[in-house]
């Protein structure tokens, strides 16, 4: 089994540090074909206080997102969510339908750049490419899921040969993200840079 790591921190906040890792696990009878599996966590110091984030996402082989475990520790306590996600792109928030999500392809956990990986693998894209996802966005600390419309642009690699993009939503705006060859975030414009 690969494994794939990374350290982050933030940029955006005086204290947070992010950590992530994607593996490939073999075929088995809840996944015949295989699936990748990305595992994080992070801790963070903002204007919410004091916070810890552990979160898992299973993909299947086309890197589509299936299911989804996001749990934080702050001061008010320990919440959980769970996402998971079918065949047709049926949506279910702790085992409740969730129609809003219909046909979103990917997660994206704030608190991380770990999920960019997520559509950064399953889209591929040539340079000068450009696609547009829909993706469950979940909020850390507060655990809110909406969903939103994400834009990936391809650049030209940069000097070190890693793959550049532009990234962009209708709320935060465009960023640029600089990505290595397994799609681990390397720079993500003021919020995060690889530490490790």
């Amino acid at each position: 089994m690969a494994l794939h790591s990374a350290l982050w921190r933030r940029l955006d906040v005086a204290d947070g540090l992010a950590h992530g890792a994607v593996s490939d696990f073999a075929p088995d009878h809840e996944h015949p074909d295989g699936a990748h599996l990305l595992d994080g966590s992070a801790v963070v110091r903002d204007d919410n206080g004091a916070w810890s984030l552990r979160f898992s996402v299973v993909a299947d082989r086309a890197w589509l997102t299936r299911t989804v475990f996001v749990e934080v520790l702050a001061d008010d306590g320990l919440e959980r969510v769970t996402l998971s996600v079918d065949a047709l792109g049926d949506w279910t928030l702790d085992g409740r339908p969730w129609p809003e999500l219909r046909g979103c392809t990917d997660v994206d956990v704030s608190a991380t750049p770990l999920t960019n990986a997520l559509p950064v693998r399953r889209l591929d894209l040539p340079v000068g490419g450009e696609a547009a996802v829909d993706v469950a966005w979940l909020d850390v600390p507060s655990l809110a899921v909406h969903r939103v419309r994400q834009v990936y642009r391809r650049g030209p690699d940069d000097a070190r040969g890693l793959a550049t993009y532009t990234y962009a939503d209708p709320t935060y705006g465009e960023f640029a993200v600089t990505v290595d060859p397994v799609g681990l975030v390397v720079a993500y414009q003021g919020l995060f840079t690889r530490i490790g």
